[in-house]
Order: structure tokens, then C-alpha cells, then sequence
């Protein structure tokens, strides 16, 4: 009985990690499956969900100058356990699926930097969150998630929310218990917002908005107003960064580094989705592409810091690592295996350059995790861009038609195939390169 006792406290301790990691995923793969092209209002879920995710954490950065991590993270627990739960009440009202696809978002954008920060203070105060015994168990936490979007719909639109939903009861209880921190809503409403985030949100928001609902809703008016206005955006963000980067805090290598693993973070699971989808059908996503990005998470964790520190040069070893993964990926019947290096040296990464950030003296301590999450989030939707027009390229080359790129995940022809194997080599090149670059500019960093 005690050790059944201890197997619950340690599944429940695990849950503000698995959700942490996940949330990316899950909500990304049931709102996906519900899409129906006859019905122009399922790709709703999708798009509020994917663009709240990509784009909160603009506020973030606004909002983290009135609110601390942990109340943060408390209010991330308790959005997406809304969230969670009115998905779940879509399975009996569409509308609901709307409003849990907003608060998903939201969650999925806050929860990821806000968990972070708070372990990493934790962990200096020297309560450990998570150890290696745990992250087996996570990985037991995680297989009902799996097997549960493995199941055909409706069956799926239960059981996903239902499961997730239990995991946000499980993480609120288990962060409320953390000893370092209370929370503390006083300064909520006080300068909530900062003017130059907010104004990267609404941007971003709307750019993104246009080209997910534009390529779901089969609407190219919609696909065109997307890129022009993100094109605009580009060169605006281009003129700021050549006025300020003699003020930036940090150097070009760990910014451009940053940068680059937002690409790759995309590059992975939405440029995966699409890739098993149409070689494999949207049924086998969990096998071929959420497994092995699970099974590169959990072993990132475990042992990306051992690998790391096998290596004298701390920087390289991260971009080698990623340059096998791309390497991989361009042979197809090794994807899975791709997915898998790929995402362990990404989320390898993305912890060290967590912990590179969360000890620079010249951010404020409460901006620093965040500061990083923006930086990669930018990057992301760079390369959700650089995605859509290498597609628009690849259907010219092939001489099909621009609205064949409405259609990629119902289409299994012999050309489609070629197109996608034409966006990948495309994407592998540009991300080769920019790693390249930033191994030339970064090369003497570790030289200490």
C-alpha cells in the first residue's frame, strides 16, 4: 500500500513537467483531427489554439513586470485546466471547443517559461523538482496521453481533455505545495501590459492568424494579406535591430542561437506533421512523429547535460548534435530516428540556453527566461513563413497548382510527395546554414 502511496505522489509530481512539455503537442494534434473541410468552422479550434500558443508570450514579457513566476505559473495551470475542460464539453457544444481552444493557447504560451523560471529557483534554493527516478515515471504519466491520441475521434475529443484536465488538478496541487514560493494576485492589475510587447502580439497575432486560417479555410486572399503583412513585419524588424543590436545585452551567437531553436522547435513538429501526414497518413502522427519527439524530450533531460559535458566546447557540441539530426532527416525511412536526435539536441539546447539566460546579470532576473522564450518564439514564426513560401516555390517547380497547398494532407499523389521532399532538403539547407553561421560567429565563446 505505501509503495502504491508513493507511485501516485511521484505521478503527480510529475505532471507540471509532462504538461510543460506537451502542451505543445497535445491540443496541436486533437485540434488538427478535427478539421473538416466541408465545415469551414473546425478550423477554428486550430487556429486560435496554434496562434495564442505562438504569440502569448508577448505578453508575457509585459506581464511578468507586475507578476511573479509562480503566480504566473499558477495562473497557466489554471487557464489551461479551463481549457482542458471546455474542450472536453466541445465533444457536446462546437462552441465550447472555441473558447478551450483560446485558453489552451494561452496556457501552452505561459506555462513552458513560467515552469522553467520557477525550477530554476527552486533548484538554487535546493529543492529538485524533477530527478531521474521521476522522469521514468513521467514517462508512465505520459503513455495515456500517447495511446490517447492514437484512438480515432470522437473517442479521442473524450478522452484527450479528459486525461489532460486531471493532469492540471494533479500540477496545481503539486506547484501550491512548493515550498519557496505564495502567491500573490495584488499586482495583477497594476501596469499589466508593456507597449512595445503588446504591439509584437497584436502583429504577430494577426499575421499568423491570417495564414492559418487562410491555408485551412482555402482562402488565398487570406494566405497573400498573411504574407505581405509578415513581410512588413520582417523589414520593420530588420531597421530595430540594426538601430539597437550595439545596445543588445547579450551576444549575437546566443541571440542567433535562440533564434535558430524556435526555427527548429517548428521545424520539427509542424513541417512533421505535415511530412507524415502526407507520406503516412494524419493517423500515424503519434507513432511517427509524437513518440519520437516524447522519447527526444525525456532524453534531452536525462542525458543532454552528460553528453554536453563530454565535450570541451559547450556551444559546438549543441550544433553538431543538431547537424546530425537535420543530417538524418533527409533520409526518409530514418525520420522517426531524425525526429528523435533532432528533438533531443533542440530541447538540449533550449535547457542550456535556459540556464545561460537565467545567469546574465544585465536582465532583469524576473525577464530573463522570458527574454528567451520571445527571442525563439520570433523564430518560430519566421520559419512558420519561410515554410509557407518555400511550399508555394516547391508547387511551381512541380508545376501544380498554388491551391494544392490548401489540400497537402489529403493529397498522397507522386508529385505532392516530391514537393514535400523538395521543402525539406529546402529547410535543412537553411537551417544548415544558419548553424554554420552561428558556429563561425560563436567559435571563440568557450574558448575560456
Amino acid at each position: 500500500m505505501e509503495a502504491i502511496k508513493n507511485f501516485l505522489r511521484q505521478f503527480t509530481q510529475t505532471t507540471p513537467f509532462v504538461l510543460s512539455n506537451t502542451m505543445i503537442v497535445i491540443p496541436y494534434l486533437l485540434f488538427m483531427h478535427l478539421i473538416d473541410p466541408r465545415m469551414s468552422v473546425t478550423v477554428l479550434p486550430f487556429v486560435l489554439f496554434y496562434t495564442f500558443r505562438v504569440t502569448g508570450i508577448f505578453l508575457i514579457r509585459g506581464l511578468y513586470r507586475s507578476i511573479d513566476q509562480y503566480t504566473l505559473l499558477m495562473v497557466a495551470l489554471l487557464v489551461g485546466g479551463i481549457g482542458s475542460f471546455l474542450t472536453l464539453m466541445g465533444t457536446l457544444n462546437f462552441t465550447f471547443y472555441l473558447f478551450g481552444s483560446l485558453f489552451l493557447g494561452v496556457s501552452a504560451a505561459w506555462l513552458p517559461p513560467a515552469n522553467t523560471s520557477v525550477n530554476l529557483f527552486e533548484k538554487s534554493k535546493g529543492f529538485q523538482s524533477m530527478s531521474s527516478r521521476r522522469y521514468l515515471v513521467a514517462l508512465i504519466v505520459l503513455l495515456p496521453l500517447f495511446f490517447g491520441t492514437m484512438i480515432a475521434l470522437p473517442l479521442q475529443a473524450v478522452i484527450v481533455p479528459s486525461i489532460v484536465t486531471l493532469y492540471f488538478v494533479c500540477a496545481y496541487h503539486t506547484v501550491k505545495h512548493y515550498p519557496h514560493y505564495e502567491m500573490d494576485f495584488k499586482e495583477l492589475t497594476k501596469h499589466v501590459f508593456s507597449f512595445s510587447e503588446l504591439t509584437w502580439f497584436i502583429l504577430f497575432f494577426i499575421a499568423l492568424f491570417l495564414l492559418r486560417s487562410g491555408r485551412l479555410l482555402f482562402d488565398e486572399s487570406m494566405l497573400n494579406g498573411a504574407i505581405i503583412l509578415f513581410s512588413g513585419i520582417f523589414m520593420f524588424a530588420v531597421v530595430i535591430v540594426h538601430q539597437v543590436k550595439d545596445r543588445w545585452k547579450l551576444p549575437l551567437w546566443q541571440n542567433a542561437l535562440t533564434f535558430l531553436n524556435g526555427m527548429l522547435g517548428n521545424f520539427i513538429f509542424l513541417f512533421g506533421a505535415f511530412y507524415v501526414a502526407v507520406y503516412k497518413g494524419a493517423a500515424s502522427q503519434g507513432l511517427y512523429l509524437f513518440l519520437p519527439y516524447l522519447l527526444g524530450v525525456i532524453g534531452s533531460l536525462v542525458l543532454a547535460g552528460k553528453v554536453r559535458r563530454s565535450f570541451k566546447n559547450d556551444l559546438m557540441v549543441q550544433l553538431i548534435g543538431l547537424t546530425v539530426g537535420l543530417l538524418l532527416l533527409s533520409v526518409r525511412v530514418l525520420f522517426p530516428l531524425a525526429i528523435f536526435v533532432l528533438t533531443f539536441f533542440q530541447k538540449g539546447t533550449s535547457s542550456w540556453l535556459n540556464r545561460l539566460y537565467y545567469q546574465t546579470e544585465s536582465i532583469d532576473k524576473q525577464q530573463r527566461i522570458t527574454a528567451k522564450y520571445s527571442t525563439s518564439n520570433k523564430g518560430s514564426i519566421t520559419h512558420q513563413f519561410i515554410l509557407m513560401f518555400l511550399m508555394l516555390i516547391a508547387l511551381q517547380i512541380k508545376d501544380l497548382p498554388d491551391k494544392d497547398i490548401f489540400l497537402l494532407r489529403s493529397l498522397h499523389t507522386t508529385d505532392i510527395l516530391a514537393t514535400m521532399d523538395i521543402v525539406k532538403f529546402a529547410s535543412i539547407i537553411i537551417l544548415l546554414v544558419s548553424i554554420g553561421l552561428i558556429g563561425r560567429i560563436g567559435k571563440h565563446a568557450f574558448d575560456h
